[in-house]
Parts: structure tokens; sequence; C-alpha cells
């Protein structure tokens, strides 16, 4: 009996820890659900219980008839829809809801709490009242002097809360009187300096008044020196034209005297600042332009209207006769570099005595009476340049009858223009030499 009753004690405790699974557990439950009816049948139904007990094997007979899985949906998947839904997604819905009513709960459980709280205050001033309504008790007495000693340093709390404030009121003041006090030490500074702005502004415009009319000044006198200059040449080309019967307008005039000395326009003649008297005493050669021809030929086309006797050869040839009869000469670069090469050889022997070569005529222990120079070219950029070559020969000091060393001269003659870009000035020499090297010939 006793085995028996280990094996019924066995089997109730698988049972019991299969039930208690929460898979299998879960399961039975959701299928015993489901299937009520079945179980309901197999229990209470009226047939006999050998056919209640068949028909739920035919029911339920999935692995004979495995259909009966797809079209008795309450045998498996319905069980296990619900065990899954309620093993995987009713924790989830159940935390959900936790947390919605956390606050309600935190609210239930702080009112509770502050209940209690409450009620332990109250019982506390229940049993306070009561030790002081026993007259047996000093309980009493020590309570007044606790109230006495309470009151009493709530009156030094305030006394020093009432002097703090007023440290504070005082400090604020001093402080507002201060910042009152530093505002209008600004506001004069403020002041002291919008004058000071204000008269160095006033300085600064009279200076500058001053400045503009000095500047005013000034370019008067540029152009009173300028204005001579231009209508000399002016006047002298009208009377020559006059002789011709031929008369140009003021603007016509200036533009030829414009191209004479190389300027684009008459505008750029006047506002030339070195075009003045005191340059037109310096001046000595005007080149002849290459465009020359063509600037008389525009005059010409502008001044067609008004008079058709003007043409560019009259124009040139009044211009060039205009220049025989004044101290300045006017010719091609060509003809200038070769009057400038003539010059130098006419005054040649002053080379000899110039310093430049001094040095180099030392070297040479020759005595120098012959020079011969020839020009090997000329340029006209920013200057008019000629550049000539030559050797200077003699007989040698010691030794009589002799021929000494050769010395090997290079001049170049410089003329800047004074007049616009053509005007020009007499010629600066720049001479240089050194003893003949026979051997490099």
């Amino acid at each position: 009996m006793q085995v028996l009753d280990d094996i019924w004690s066995s089997i109730k405790g698988n049972a019991k820890t299969r039930y208690r699974d929460p898979l299998i557990g879960t399961f039975i439950v959701s299928w015993c659900f489901c299937n009520w009816d079945k179980l309901a049948f197999l229990f209470w139904g009226t047939a006999k219980v050998e056919d209640r007990i068949s028909s739920l094997a035919e029911s339920m007979s999935v692995v004979t008839e495995p259909s009966l899985v797809f079209t008795d949906w309450d045998l498996i998947i319905f069980p296990v829809v619900i065990t899954a839904g309620y093993l995987f997604l009713m924790p989830w819905a159940s935390l959900w809801v936790k947390r919605k009513q956390e606050k309600s709960i935190i609210s239930q459980h702080t009112h509770a709490v502050d209940l209690d709280i409450e009620q332990a205050k109250k019982q506390w001033e229940l049993n306070k009242e009561k030790l002081r309504s026993n007259p047996e008790k000093d309980f009493l007495a020590k309570d007044v002097e606790l109230d006495i000693q309470r009151e009493k340093e709530r009156l030094e709390r305030r006394n020093k809360i009432t002097n703090y404030i007023d440290k504070k009121v005082e400090a604020a003041t001093l402080l507002a009187e201060k910042s009152k006090l530093d505002l209008e030490d600004k506001k004069r500074s403020d002041e002291k300096e919008r004058l000071a702005l204000q008269e160095k502004q006033r300085r600064e415009d009279f200076e500058k008044q001053r400045f503009e009319e000095h500047t005013a000044i000034h370019r008067a006198t540029l152009a009173s020196h300028r204005f001579p200059a231009t209508y000399y040449f002016m006047d002298l080309l009208s009377d020559s034209l006059k002789e011709d019967n031929v008369v140009l307008s003021l603007s016509a005039l200036s533009s030829c005297v414009a191209a004479i000395f190389g300027y684009k326009t008459v505008d750029e003649l006047i506002n030339d600042k070195e075009f003045h008297n005191d340059n037109l005493k310096l001046l000595k050669y005007i080149v002849l332009d290459d465009d020359l021809t063509k600037k008389l030929d525009s005059i010409c086309e502008q001044e067609g209207s008004d008079n058709e006797d003007v043409t560019p050869d009259l124009l040139f040839d009044h211009i060039y006769g205009l220049f025989d009869e004044l101290p300045y000469e006017l010719l091609s670069d060509e003809s200038l570099a070769e009057i400038i090469s003539e010059r130098i050889n006419t005054d040649a022997y002053d080379l000899l005595q110039s310093d430049e070569l001094s040095g180099s005529m030392a070297e040479t222990d020759t005595i120098f009476d012959e020079i011969i120079l020839e020009m090997d070219d000329f340029s006209l950029n920013d200057s008019f340049d000629v550049k000539l070559s030559g050797y200077a020969s003699g007989s040698h000091r010691r030794e009589e009858g002799v021929h000494g060393q050769d010395l090997t001269v290079h001049v170049e003659a410089s003329c800047l223009p004074v007049l616009g870009s053509f005007g020009l000035k007499d010629y600066e020499l720049e001479i240089s030499g050194s003893p003949r090297d026979y051997s490099r010939e």
C-alpha cells in the first residue's frame, strides 16, 4: 500500500510541476476554454459513456485525420494563439497599464503617508495637551520655558534679519550714490570729448578749406603758366594761316599744338603741370611724330564743314615753317640723331678734357690729339637717346714720334622731354672709356 502511495505521490508531484509550468499550464487552460463544449459533452452528456468517449476521440484524432487542425481551430490553433498572446503580449500590456497607473498609485501612497503624518502630529499634540493638563507633572513649567526660549530666539532672528536688511539698504544707497556720481562724471567726460571732437572737426574743416583754397590757387598758378605757352603757339600758327586766308577755330588750333607735342587730347595738354613757360625756356628740339599727319587729317575732318580750304598738307607746311622763325628745331628722329652726332664730333676734343676719361687716359700714357666717333643707335622712349662709340688716338708721352695706345670711347647723349612727349631739351652726355684691347680685334 505504501508503494502505491509513493507512486501516486510521484505522479501527483510531476503533474503539479507540469501544470505550474507557464507554457503547459497556460496551454491547458486555453485548450479547456476553447473546447469547453467537448468536455461538457464528455462529463454531462446524456449518451452512454462509451459513445461520449468515442465521439470525443473522433473529434480529436489529429494523428489519423490531420485536416482537423485546420478545420477545427479550437482544437490546436486557437489555444496556441491564446497561449502566445498570454505569455508574450499580456506582460507588455500589463507593464503599460502599470506605467499609466504609476502617478495615481504614487499619489495615493503619498496621500496615505501624508494622512499618517498628520494623524501622528495630531496625536502628538493630543498627548502634549494631556501632559500639560496634568498638574502633577513638571512638563508644564519646562514647556513654558521652552516657549519663552523659542520666542527669545525668534526675536533675535528678527533683529538679525532687520540689521542685515538695514545694512543691505545702506550699501545699496551708497552704491546708488556712487553710481550717480560716476554717471555724472561720465556725462561731463563725454561732454568734454564731444566738445573736443567738435573743435577737432572744426579745425579739420578749416584746414581742409585752407588746403582746397591753396590747391585752387596752385592750380590757377599752374594754369596761368600753361595757358600763355599754349596760347603762344596757337597765336603764331593762327597768324601764319591768316597769310593764306585760312582761319581755324580755337579747338582746332589747340588740337594742332597738342598734336605737335605728342598729346592725345587738348585736355591732356591743359592738365599737364609741366607745360609752362619755365620749361618752354628749356625747349631745344621737337621730334616729328610719325602719326602727326593722321592727327592733322582728323583735325581737318572736324573743320571741313566750316572751312573746305583746310588740308593736312597745308597745316603741316605752316607748322613746319612756323619753327623756322623760332629758336626750336622741328625735325625727324633720324635727323635729330645726325645733328646730335655732328655736334658731339665737332666738340669731340672737349670730351678728352672730361673727368670720365681722365683715369683711362692715364693708364695708356698717351697724349691724345684726335678722337673719332660714329653713331651706333638712337631711340625715343622716355627720352631721346643717341649712342656713339669710337677711338681716341695720339702719340706716346715719353717716346716722341711713337704712336700711343688708343682709347675706346662710348658716349650716350640723352634729350629729356620737357613739353609733352616730343618737346625735348638739349642733350646731356654720359661718357665712358677704357684702353683699347687689340687682342679682341
